[in-house]
């Protein structure tokens, strides 16, 4: 059997590790994590080792697994049962083969449990050795989409005033009303968001992308349920290695665990690169403007005072233009760097300051974080 999971909180819950042992009664099974913003919550577990990850979108995971496996399990917890069937209608649409699957919504909720999704044999057998093993009941049989269509206008599924909008896991805007649509140039650039308010620096960063196939997610909160424990990694002692990791935190976790250091540029990507250091021992330096249009929320200022191995924010105008100067001045304009000689991370941060308050950009630092913060709001 193949089972791809998706997101954190089907691993916090510890469901992740539930399915797969009651999978592993049953057959020899193959693990995926889809989409990224599962990792941290993977480490949190220990299932590393029992679960592949290679930055995949679910869709492509069940691809993948397709030929494998003689039936194919979705994992996931979204914020509804509404929700968590609009994202399995979507990742079904842009799976190509894919014709079945069992989905495992929201397991342990009033609403949760299985959908079949045009299932045949061995899709209804799984569901019945689930069903015995966890106590899960079928909730609902639906037929599986036959394939997106291109749109130049997106409506978002189960949304709230206040989510977060994500478009391929870049954050590119904020919903305003229960309604909300993005609207698409020709050439597939985001333009307009009715219902919600634009985060400009969002938009150009995400560019170009097929709005059928585009990945779609909104939430207010970063992880919405945290573990009972949290593995933290002690950083090095000196700094010879170092990572620029610019507003992709997730795309880039083997660049974190190879580096001493992490050079992080944006608020939301500072708190991912924190959560991200800690558990696999990386120093992290903060390029934020901690959002002066609002768009910090409360979680992502936590995530940054929780932080053991946060050492500093460098707080700039816009951290966009402060990364920039980092990224052309000291990483060559890559985002690795072998450091010559090995440096204190006091001195790499000293580094860093002059680098930015040469260019004028800089507006302050905050070299006790989790304590200033926790204090400005």
């Amino acid at each position: 059997m193949g089972l791809v999971l998706h997101g954190p909180t089907i691993i916090d819950t510890g469901w992740a590790e539930r399915l797969l042992d009651a999978l592993e009664r049953l057959g020899e099974v193959r693990a995926k994590l889809g989409g990224t913003t599962g990792y941290i919550a993977l480490l949190d577990a220990g299932l590393q080792d029992r679960v592949e990850f290679d930055r995949k979108l679910p869709s492509e995971c069940l691809e993948e697994l397709r030929e494998w496996a003689d039936a194919l399990v979705l994992a996931n917890h979204g914020k509804s049962r509404e929700s968590g069937l609009a994202f399995a209608e979507g990742v079904l649409a842009r799976a190509e083969g894919v014709d079945s699957l069992v989905q495992v919504e929201r397991p342990g909720e009033p609403d949760g449990g299985i959908v079949l999704w045009s299932p045949g044999e061995s899709e209804r057998r799984v569901a019945r050795h689930l069903s015995d093993e966890l106590g899960l009941e079928v909730i609902e049989v639906r037929e599986a989409p036959e394939g997106a269509e291109s749109s130049r206008r997106r409506r978002i599924s189960c949304v709230k005033p206040g989510d977060r909008i994500l478009v391929n896991g870049v954050t590119v805007g904020v919903a305003e009303s229960d309604d909300v649509v993005l609207v698409f140039d020709e050439e597939g650039r985001l333009v307009n968001i009715e219902g919600g308010r634009l985060k400009r620096e969002g938009v150009e960063r995400l560019g170009r992308v097929d709005p059928a196939r585009a990945v779609v997610k909104t939430d207010r909160r970063l992880r919405r349920r945290e573990p009972d424990s949290r593995r933290v990694t002690p950083p090095p002692d000196r700094v010879s290695r170092a990572v620029l990791v610019d507003h992709d935190a997730e795309r880039r976790v083997e660049d974190i665990r190879w580096a001493d250091a992490v050079v992080a540029v944006g608020d939301d990507t500072t708190a991912v690169c924190a959560e991200l250091g800690d558990r696999l021992g990386s120093w992290v330096v903060g390029i934020v403007d901690l959002d002066p249009d609002g768009w910090v929320v409360d979680d992502t200022r936590e995530a940054l005072e929780r932080s053991e191995n946060l050492i500093c924010l460098l707080v700039c105008r816009r951290d966009d233009d402060a990364g920039e100067v980092i990224r052309g001045r000291l990483f060559s304009d890559g985002h690795r760097l072998e450091l010559d000689e090995p440096e204190r991370p006091e001195e790499w941060v000293e580094r860093l300051v002059s680098l930015l308050e040469e260019a004028g950009v800089l507006e302050r630092v905050l070299r006790a974080p989790r304590r200033e913060l926790g204090s400005s709001r």
